[in-house]
């Protein structure tokens, strides 16, 4: 249903009762309202008398409900989730939990989670839509606030001794709010015979975990609940040990033995050892809360130019693999150029390999070291202190880029004609040409945290666009 009065004043209500086989009998409708109001300023007559260069001034609320019925686990589609399934060759404990006996027959090989029904998010959204001179100038700000609630778990934490031999039943115990703006704009300009257009978009997110399915914790920094989702958690680094001094005068790191040039963690809970129990949530979220891109446009004559810029930025990620960590994955010995820049080297070392000594404890990388595991094999870095997630591997994902660059000339129609063509358009065009990122190791809109993936390529594409 939908009522605007007068272009001034706008209702608007729907809604959905929708059903997904996907549920037990008696969880499987839905209801799903909205509505929204909004009042368009600018018609007010005593606006229209004195500000008529505002086209649209307009304020609007709305709030609604979606459901959703999809359920994956491990990225496969879960489907009939309250359908249990039965199967042989499994052992249980038959009154003696605990105990090494073990018996063999049918069992359940999935569990029916029959109580599981629609996944809800509840949406509130405040926006102002502007259009001002005649079209020339464009705006529209949202501020959206979403509670996303029965977000679809699969159970983790309950008690072995319910006697469910790891088997989990799924069930409706996530819930998470977000909220966030969202804007675009608009200018168009024509000065004599240039015109001139700019164009800008952005979004900016931030949630919390508010409900999930997780043991309850002597230390709640180290639950998942009350953080984001995607929240980088690691140790907190302090630096590198500088000798042998700070590291008797420091607590004792858990994570094997430790050298001067390794890196020095801090006691989160004061207990006297470092361990992870000192793991904290750390920097942002490694997915961006923030996107954003910029265009512009200018015409003069038959010549136009085209500019788009696109960024992200609120993101860190933690440095690993072995293009990091040299010699951690077997035999490999191939390193990312520029991770032997400033790393920590003792004098000894130096001399006997012919190189400058680096025992700066700021030190962008950390003294190299490796474990022996007895098979004659050499495993570097996985199972030793330097190389866990932490501060110091932490790293900023924003970027800015120039994505997009074309510029082309138009011939002149008269000339055009002569040849029996409509229209004839030379083109050159770039893509991915420019990139501006405190992180210089490789593309960070690659997403990875090694610097495996296969990056962006750079292009450059001269053209001709023929009409007939």
């Amino acid at each position: 249903i939908a009522y605007n009065w007068n272009y001034r004043y706008f209702v608007d209500f729907n809604f959905g009762y929708n059903g997904s086989e996907n549920f037990a009998k008696g969880h499987r409708f839905g209801f799903f309202p909205a509505y929204s109001l909004a009042w368009n300023i600018a018609e007010e007559s005593f606006i229209k008398k004195n500000w008529k260069w505002m086209g649209m001034f307009k304020v609007r609320f709305s709030y609604g409900k979606v459901g959703n019925d999809k359920i994956r686990h491990n990225n496969a589609d879960v489907r009939f989730p309250y359908l249990y399934a039965i199967g042989e060759g499994n052992s249980y404990d038959w009154a003696n939990y605990g105990s090494s006996y073990g018996f063999t027959g049918l069992t359940y090989t999935e569990l029916a989670s029959d109580q599981v029904t629609w996944e809800v998010a509840t949406k509130k959204d405040l926006g102002v839509d502007l259009a001002l001179f005649d079209d020339k100038f464009k705006l529209t700000v949202d501020y959206f606030d979403e509670s996303r609630s029965g977000i679809f778990m699969q159970r983790q934490y309950l008690p072995g001794m319910i006697g469910l031999q790891g088997k989990s039943p799924f069930a409706n115990v996530g819930k998470v709010n977000s909220k966030g703006f969202d804007g675009n704009f608009s200018f168009k300009q024509k000065f004599n015979q240039v015109s001139l257009t700019v164009r800008g978009n952005m979004t900016y997110s931030k949630n919390e975990i508010i409900e999930r399915d997780e043991a309850n914790n002597v230390y709640p920094y180290q639950m998942q609940k009350g953080y984001r989702v995607n929240q980088n958690k690691g140790l907190i680094a302090l630096g590198l040990f500088k000798d042998y001094d700070d590291i008797r005068n420091s607590p004792t790191q858990k994570y094997g033995p430790v050298m001067p040039g390794d890196i020095k963690y801090k006691d989160v809970n004061g207990d006297g050892v470092v361990d992870d129990n000192d793991i904290v949530a750390v920097g942002a979220t490694n997915r961006p809360n923030l996107i954003y891109g910029l265009g512009l446009s200018v015409k003069w004559k038959g010549l136009d130019v085209n500019l788009h810029f696109q960024g992200a930025g609120k993101s860190q990620f933690f440095l690993s693999g072995k293009c990091i960590r040299a010699f951690s994955e077997g035999q490999w010995g191939n390193i990312i150029k520029g991770t032997l820049d400033n790393r920590w080297v003792d004098a000894d070392t130096a001399e006997k390999l012919g190189i400058a000594a680096n025992e700066d404890p700021n030190a962008t990388f950390p003294r190299l070291s490796y474990t022996d595991q007895g098979n004659g094999n050499t495993t570097i870095y996985a199972y030793t202190n330097n190389y866990r997630n932490s501060t110091y591997w932490l790293r900023d994902g924003s970027y800015v880029r120039l994505k997009t660059v074309d510029i082309g000339y138009t011939l002149p129609k008269a000339l055009v004609n002569k040849i029996h063509f409509n229209n004839v358009r030379i083109f050159l065009t770039g893509t991915n040409l420019l990139t501006w990122s405190s992180f210089k190791l490789w593309d960070p809109e690659m997403g990875s945290n090694n610097g495996e993936k296969y990056p962006l390529s750079k292009s450059v594409t001269l053209g001709l666009s023929v009409n007939l």
